[in-house]
C-alpha cells in the first residue's frame, strides 16, 4: 500500500491555522507576562540603586580607616617608645578616632623588636569582646601593651576606660605569647610600599572577624606597623539598617558582601551571622550559605559562571527571587562583591494573584494544543533533520549508503530520494578521485580549471619485489584479488595520514602530502605513513605465508621537494596530479631498495626535516639516473624514543638507536678513506648483525676500495645511470 503523501504547503497552513487558534487563546498570558516584566524591570531598577546607595557607604565605612592609617604613619609622636603601663601620647587621638568611626572595632601599632600597643573600642554591643577581655560592663576603650623586660618576658597589660576616658580597671596577661611580628598584618605591610588591606581572618585577641588596614613606619630603631581593624560584625549592622530604611516592603530581604570563593563577609541579618561566627571555640568566617533563606549560595554560583549584574533564580525551597550583584570597592578585596535579593513574590505577589486564574485558563488552553503542535512538528523536523545530517555527511564526503529517508510530506521525500541519488553519483566518483581533493572543490565552491601551482610536496612510492615473475606464475584472477587486498590496505593508511593516492602502475603507489590541501606537517606525516605501511604489508604476509599464500614484500621511498600540482588534461576530462623531477626522483630512490637491501629508504630533504623524531642510518650519497644534485640515503627504522609524540606503535627500542649510532660511526670511517680501520669494524658490526644486506655491501666496496683507491678527489657519491 503506498504511503500518503501530503504537500508541505498544505501542512505550513494547517500549522499556522493551528498555531493562530492556540496563540489567540493566550493573549490574557501575554498581558500578565507584559505586566509582569515591567514590574520585574522596576524591581530589579529598585535593587540596583539600593545596591549603588550601599557601595557608596562600604567605600565611606573603609575609606576612613585608610585615611587615618596613612595619617598616623606621619604623626608626630608615633616614634614614641611603647609604655609598659599601657600608655601613649597618641592614645587620646586613637580613641577620638574610634569614637568618630564606630565601624572601627580597634587601632594598634608594634615595632620591630616585637613591641605592641593597641585600643580596642567596647562601646555599642561588643558584649562578647568585654566578656573575653574581661573588662567591666560601662568599658567603653580596652588599651593593651606588650613590652619585654629585663628578662626578656613578655606581659600584656590591659587598661580598661569608660566613656570620660578614666580608668576603671586593669588587668596582666602574664608571658603572653602574642608577638605582632608573626601576625600577617605586619608581614605583609613592612613588605609593601604603602597602605594594604589585608584578607579576612579571625582576630587575635577578640572573638571575631574582619580585615585590617595597615601601613609600615620607617623610623629607625622603632620602625614597626600601625594598623585598624574593621570587623565584619560592624558591616553586618550597617546591611541590617539599610534593609530596614531602604527595603521596607520586603520582609524577606537579603544584602549580604560575599567572596567569590564561597565566603560569607557580611548580612543584614546580624544576629544570625554573628552565631555562626562565634558557634565555634575560635571565630571562623560564614558560607554563604550558612546565613539567610539559602538562596545566596545559588546567587554566587551563578554570578561565578554567568558574571551577570541581574540575576533570577529559584531557592531550594522552590521561590524566586530577584537579585542584583556589584563588585565591591578594591579595598574590600579583589573578588568581594555586594547582593541584594528579594523575594518576587514581594514585588509580584498582588499582580500574581489577581491574574493566576486566568493564566491557569490559558494554560489549559496551550496545553491541550502542545500534542498536535508537537506531532506536526516531528512530522515535519525529523525527516528533515536526517536529510541535514546527511548533507553534512556529504560535505565531509561521507559517502557511505544509510538507511532511507521516509517522510509524508511530498517535497521532503523528493528531496531525500534526490540526496540519496547524489550520494551514489559522489560515491562512485569519490573511487576515481581523491576524496579530500572533491572535499575541497566543495568547500570552496572553486570550478577545477586546466593548470598548476608549484608547492613544497612529500612523495611516496611502493613497489612489490619480484611482481613481474609473480603475475606470471599465478591465474590472472587470483592475482587480481591478492592485489586489490594488498592495494587496499596500504590505501586505507595512506587515507588515513592525510596522504593523497595519486595512482597505481601495477602494484605500485605513488602518493603525497600537503596537496591538494595544505599540510605543514607533511615530511612528518610521510614518515609516519610509511612506517605503518611497512608493519601493515609485513604483517599480512606473515598471514599469507601462515596460509600457503604467495606473499608481496613490499619496498618503500619517500622524499620532497618542489613539484607542480594541479589539473592536466582537457577542458571536460581532467587528472589531478603532480610533475616534476622530485617525483622522477622518489621513483628512483624506491628502486635503489633493491641495491642495498632495504624496505624503507628516505632522502635527505626528509631526513633533515624529521631528524630528531625517527630513528634512521645513513646508507649511501647517490646520484640517480637523471638527477643533478646529489642526495643522501637513509634507511627509515622507526619512531625515535625521545620524541615525546612519537605513536607507541612505531617507536624503536635503545638497542634499534645504538645500531643506528654505531652505523653512523661506520659511515664515517667510510668518508674518511679509512679503510683498514673500517674494514675491521665492519666485521664486528656483521658479526653483531648478521644478514645485514647494508653492511655486506660496504664489506664488498671496502674490499675493492683497498685494491685499487678511488682517486684523491673522490667525494662518496656512487652514480647510477640505470633506473
Amino acid at each position: 500500500m503506498a504511503r500518503p503523501r501530503f504537500s508541505f504547503k498544505i501542512t505550513i497552513l494547517v500549522m499556522f491555522a493551528v498555531l493562530t487558534l492556540g496563540l489567540s487563546t493566550t493573549m490574557l498570558y501575554v498581558n500578565y507576562a507584559r505586566n509582569s516584566e515591567a514590574t520585574v524591570l522596576a524591581a530589579d531598577n529598585l535593587l540596583e540603586q539600593v545596591a549603588s546607595k550601599i557601595l557608596g557607604a562600604t567605600e565611606q565605612m573603609i575609606e576612613p580607616l585608610i585615611a587615618l592609617t596613612e595619617t598616623m604613619a606621619l604623626m608626630p609622636g608615633i616614634e614614641v617608645a611603647i609604655d609598659a603601663n599601657a600608655k601613649h601620647p597618641l592614645a587620646p587621638v586613637l580613641m577620638a578616632a574610634l569614637e568618630r568611626a564606630p565601624q572601627m572595632a580597634s587601632a594598634y601599632f608594634g615595632n620591630r623588636v616585637g613591641d605592641f600597643f593597641r585600643i580596642a573600642a567596647l562601646e555599642g554591643d561588643r558584649e562578647a569582646a568585654r566578656a573575653v577581655l574581661k573588662a567591666p560592663s560601662d568599658a567603653m576603650f580596652a588599651v593593651q601593651s606588650i613590652v619585654a623586660d629585663a628578662e626578656r618576658r613578655r606581659d600584656a597589660r590591659w587598661r580598661f576606660l569608660d566613656a570620660k576616658k578614666a580608668e576603671i580597671g586593669s588587668r596582666i596577661d602574664v608571658n603572653t605569647a602574642y608577638d605582632p611580628r608573626t601576625r600577617p598584618w605586619y608581614i605583609d605591610a613592612r613588605s609593601a610600599p604603602g597602605t594594604i588591606v589585608t584578607d579576612y581572618y579571625a582576630f587575635a585577641s577578640v572573638p571575631s572577624v574582619g580585615l585590617t588596614v595597615a601601613r609600615h613606619i620607617d623610623d629607625g630603631n622603632l620602625a614597626g606597623v600601625f594598623a585598624v581593624d574593621l570587623t565584619l560584625s560592624s558591616v553586618s549592622k550597617y546591611l541590617a539598617a539599610v534593609r530596614a530604611s531602604q527595603l521596607p516592603g520586603t520582609k524577606n530581604a537579603e544584602i549580604a558582601l560575599f567572596h567569590l570563593d564561597g565566603r560569607l563577609l557580611a548580612h543584614s541579618d546580624k544576629d544570625s551571622f554573628e552565631r555562626v561566627i562565634n558557634a565555634a571555640a575560635s571565630p571562623r568566617i560564614p558560607t554563604v550559605g550558612e546565613v539567610g533563606a539559602g538562596v545566596l549560595a545559588p546567587i554566587v554560583e551563578r554570578f561565578r559562571g554567568e558574571g551577570a549584574a541581574r540575576i533570577h533564580l529559584a531557592d531550594a525551597k522552590g521561590g524566586d527571587w530577584l537579585a542584583h550583584v556589584a563588585k565591591l570597592p578594591a579595598a574590600f578585596g579583589e573578588d568581594a562583591y555586594l547582593a541584594v535579593a528579594v523575594p518576587r513574590e514581594d514585588f509580584l505577589g498582588p499582580l500574581a494573584r489577581t491574574a493566576r486564574q486566568t493564566l491557569l485558563i490559558s494554560l489549559v488552553i496551550v496545553l491541550a494544543f502542545l500534542p498536535l503542535v508537537y506531532l506536526m512538528a516531528n512530522a515535519i523536523a525529523a525527516p528533515l533533520d536526517r536529510v541535514t545530517r546527511e548533507i553534512e555527511r556529504i560535505h565531509n564526503m561521507d559517502v557511505v549508503p544509510g538507511s532511507p529517508i521516509r517522510s509524508a510530506i511530498a517535497e521532503i521525500q523528493d528531496l531525500a530520494d534526490s540526496l540519496a541519488q547524489s550520494k551514489f553519483m559522489l560515491r562512485i566518483f569519490g573511487k576515481y578521485v581523491p576524496r579530500n581533493l572533491v572535499q575541497q572543490f566543495i568547500e570552496t565552491g572553486t570550478e577545477p580549471v586546466l593548470g598548476g601551482e608549484r608547492r613544497r610536496l612529500t612523495v611516496f612510492f611502493s613497489d612489490v619485489r619480484d611482481f613481474t615473475t609473480m603475475s606470471e606464475e599465478l591465474p590472472p584472477e587470483r592475482l587480481m584479488l591478492l592485489t586489490s587486498e594488498y592495494l587496499e590496505g596500504l590505501v586505507e593508511v595512506i587515507l588515513a595520514n592525510r596522504g593523497t593516492v595519486d595512482k597505481f602502475v601495477g602494484d605500485q603507489i605513488m602518493a603525497y602530502w600537503n596537496a591538494p590541501t595544505p599540510n605543514p606537517d607533511h615530511v612528518t606525516d610521510g614518515c609516519l605513513t610509511v612506517l605503518r605501511c611497512r608493519n601493515w604489508s609485513n604483517a599480512r604476509n606473515a598471514e599469507w605465508e601462515r596460509e600457503g599464500q604467495p606473499i608481496l614484500y613490499t619496498r618503500f621511498a619517500v622524499h620532497a621537494g618542489d613539484a607542480v600540482v594541479g589539473n592536466v588534461g582537457s577542458a571536460d576530462r581532467m587528472d589531478y596530479t603532480v610533475v616534476g623531477n622530485t617525483i622522477n626522483l622518489g621513483s628512483r630512490l624506491e628502486g635503489l631498495n633493491k641495491i642495498y637491501g632495504t624496505q624503507v629508504l628516505i632522502s635527505d630533504p626528509v631526513a633533515d626535516v624529521v631528524a630528531g623524531k625517527f630513528a634512521m642510518r645513513p646508507i649511501d650519497k647517490v646520484l640517480p639516473k637523471g638527477a643533478v644534485h646529489p642526495l643522501r640515503l637513509f634507511e627509515l627504522l622507526g619512531a625515535h624514543p625521545d620524541w615525546a609524540d612519537a605513536p607507541a606503535d612505531l617507536v624503536v627500542d635503545r638497542a634499534t638507536i645504538d645500531h643506528c649510532a654505531r652505523w653512523s660511526e661506520i659511515y664515517d670511517l667510510y668518508l674518511a678513506r679509512h679503510w683498514t680501520e673500517l674494514l675491521s669494524a665492519l666485521g664486528d658490526y656483521a658479526d653483531a648483525n648478521p644478514g645485514d644486506s647494508v653492511a655486506a655491501l660496504y664489506h664488498e666496496r671496502v674490499n675493492r676500495f683497498i685494491m685499487e683507491p678511488p682517486p684523491d678527489d673522490w667525494d662518496g657519491i656512487i652514480r647510477y645511470s640505470e633506473k
